[in-house]
């Protein structure tokens, strides 16, 4: 599926926030032809600001395997494969938010 269908599957909310339009584009253009097909049903967080990732069983997985790399940061975290999870795709975590409040 290409950054457009997937981008289309998102709700508006979320396909139009710049940083999940910058998630997509890191996946499509340099992770998708190193992840797929043999990483599918695996997923991927992606620091925006690096553009580094890290894969995971599941979601938290792929979260805290970044967040150990990288402790702030913006995140997007996706399925890899032809049936990612939309609820995920493009949702950002807000880690500086989240160390924020831990200070």
């Amino acid at each position: 599926m290409s950054a457009p269908e997937q981008a289309s599957l998102m709700p508006a909310d979320e396909k139009e926030n710049p940083l999940s339009k910058r998630g997509l584009a890191i996946y499509e253009e340099k992770l998708k032809p190193l992840l797929e097909p043999s990483h599918n049903n695996e997923f991927v967080s992606i620091h925006v600001e690096t553009e580094e990732y890290a894969l995971g069983a599941s979601s938290g997985d792929a979260l805290r395997a970044i967040r150990n790399r990288h402790p702030h940061g913006w995140l997007v975290i996706l399925k890899i494969g032809n049936e990612p999870e939309w609820g995920l795709a493009g949702r950002l975590l807000v880690g500086q938010m989240t160390a924020g409040q831990q200070k």
